[in-house]
């Protein structure tokens, strides 16, 4: 498997910082809560630095497709109780979390790509699961507008993202059975962290 990342992983962080600050890391860890007794799956976490802080309380999965990233991911959270894994996300016989992490990766993926992980999420999460989402919306500033432009440019020439728009969130993940529970709003909306559940 190509490593896509190979490239910017070592920068990333420090690129996302520069250009957001703390914003990024804070939508990650704003509705984080119980650790200790949750078993955590998370979805392309990337080089795991912004979940350094709270490591020592996690564990379960950790799911990345660039080697890279992994890489250091592994040396970012090495107090963590979470197993890492390169490729694409495989469940496991009987193995299931009380919440999933999607920080910044479905605006990554196509249309059928999220309900293809969706349709295996659903499987593995326990019945008051949770799915903790984080990314990219609409923008909303003209300053947003030209810098998400941007951004979809730079990742569409050094990563091949498929996508040159923002996956209507909302309608896919209402159509697969989960319902909307908290929602808090960064940059004006331009980033959200949403907790969805199961609708039972």
């Amino acid at each position: 498997m190509k490593d896509r990342y190979n490239f910017i992983a070592p920068y990333y962080n420090q690129l996302a910082k520069l250009v957001f600050g703390k914003r990024l890391k804070e939508a990650k860890t704003c509705f984080i809560s119980y650790l200790k007794s949750k078993k955590i799956l998370i979805i392309g976490g990337g080089d795991g630095l912004d979940y350094q802080e709270i490591q020592s309380n996690l564990s379960g999965e950790y799911w990345e497709l660039s080697s890279s990233m992994l890489e250091l991911a592994k040396e970012n959270l090495k107090k963590s109780r979470l197993n890492f894994y390169l490729g694409n996300f495989q469940r496991k016989k009987d193995i299931l979390f009380d919440e999933v992490w999607f920080h910044f990766v479905l605006d990554t993926m196509s249309d059928e790509e999220i309900e293809g992980i969706l349709n295996e999420i659903k499987i593995v999460l326990k019945e008051k699961g949770k799915v903790y989402l984080v990314d990219f919306f609409q923008p909303i500033t003209s300053k947003q507008k030209f810098l998400h432009q941007i951004m979809i440019l730079f990742f569409r020439l050094l990563t091949s993202h498929k996508r040159g728009n923002i996956p209507d969130y909302e309608i896919i993940l209402t159509k697969n059975g989960l319902v909307l529970e908290k929602e808090k709003d960064f940059l004006k909306g331009w980033v959200k962290a949403q907790i969805w559940a199961k609708n039972n």
